[in-house]
């Protein structure tokens, strides 16, 4: 689901849901609608612990609207900026005057009886001086979830295409550093089948049992069918983690870089999430149910290193 979907869905009813908010509503249904014409506007979300906290800003730099996207889902891009036409400065605008968000003029509320959830705060230039904010936290006003909507019509494309450029410049800058963590989980559903595989693998000292792994599988194809469980410290020659980063030299796994795509047919389809993390401080992350090119054979060349090195493994003298 897309960001500005889940905003909706979260907060379009939110207000029935804590009556105990405080703060000042704004001017409300006295607010003049400024018509001058918009120039700057900013919005962040505050998704609290563990949310996305992202910001939007649009202002002009020598006479060119510039928005500009950070996030803390994508913390390695930083901030990031494009140039946008004039038509995006004017459509948010006619969300101003269509969703009367005058009227959110000085809204300013909390709820005092949540200790987590979402804040959001909202500014806004017109070519005129003048000037409106608003923000809440667990608290917002009146059409919130319709404005998130329209935003999400404008601003999501925009922000999706400086996305992928920063993902294709981080595919560019390539591998360098050596592979001391994965993760990698396949869950099969529906269809696709019943195996089940995790696997969180590490050098050691960055865990104290940097070796765990957990299998149910029921095909048999690469564990012994059954389950499979395993978690204790190991050397780092018994990780295979070496032999992991031929894979990702081989499959060019850097591709998979930020990868997260949703089948429409998830149901059926086997779910996958994969992060491998090397010491130079680069992530590979990937997921979805809509393999990414070289899935397959990854995988089952993936599982085969894995099944080798789980065998070793079980010789290994038992804990003391």
């Amino acid at each position: 689901m897309k960001f500005f979907k889940k905003l909706k869905n979260l907060f379009v009813k939110k207000r029935s849901y804590y009556p105990e908010e405080k703060g000042t509503d704004g001017e409300g249904k006295k607010a003049v609608s400024n018509k001058s014409g918009l120039k700057r506007f900013n919005y962040s979300y505050d998704g609290t612990i563990g949310g996305n906290n992202c910001s939007y800003d649009l202002r002009y730099e020598n006479g060119v609207p510039v928005l500009r996207y950070e996030s803390m889902e994508h913390p390695d891009y930083g901030e990031m900026k494009t140039e946008i036409g004039e038509d995006v400065v004017d459509t948010l605008n006619n969300i101003y005057l269509n969703l009367r968000i005058a009227e959110w003029n000085g809204y300013s509320k909390y709820n005092p009886e949540v200790c987590d959830g979402e804040g959001f705060s909202l500014s806004m230039g017109f070519n005129d001086g003048k000037s409106l904010s608003a923000s809440g936290t667990n608290a917002f006003p009146p059409g919130y979830g319709a404005f998130c909507a329209a935003m999400e019509r404008v601003l999501e494309p925009i922000r999706d295409r400086m996305l992928e450029r920063e993902r294709q410049k981080k595919i560019e800058e390539g591998l360098h550093g050596r592979l001391e963590s994965i993760l990698a989980c396949f869950k099969q559903k529906g269809a696709s089948g019943d195996d089940d595989y995790f696997f969180m693998i590490m050098n050691k000292g960055l865990r104290k049992r940097n070796y765990e792994i957990r299998v149910d599988a029921d095909s048999g194809d690469f564990f012994p069918a059954g389950k499979t469980s395993i978690c204790r410290e190991v050397p780092d020659e018994y990780t295979a983690l070496d032999k992991v980063y031929e894979l990702i030299e081989k499959y060019d796994l850097i591709k998979w870089y930020d990868y997260d795509e949703t089948a429409p047919d998830y149901g059926d389809r086997e779910w996958f999430q994969l992060s491998l993390g090397f010491d130079d401080g680069l992530s590979i992350n990937a997921m979805g149910s809509e393999p990414p090119e070289n899935y397959d054979a990854f995988r089952a060349d993936f599982l085969r290193v894995m099944a080798d090195a789980a065998e070793k493994v079980k010789e290994l003298p038992k804990e003391q």
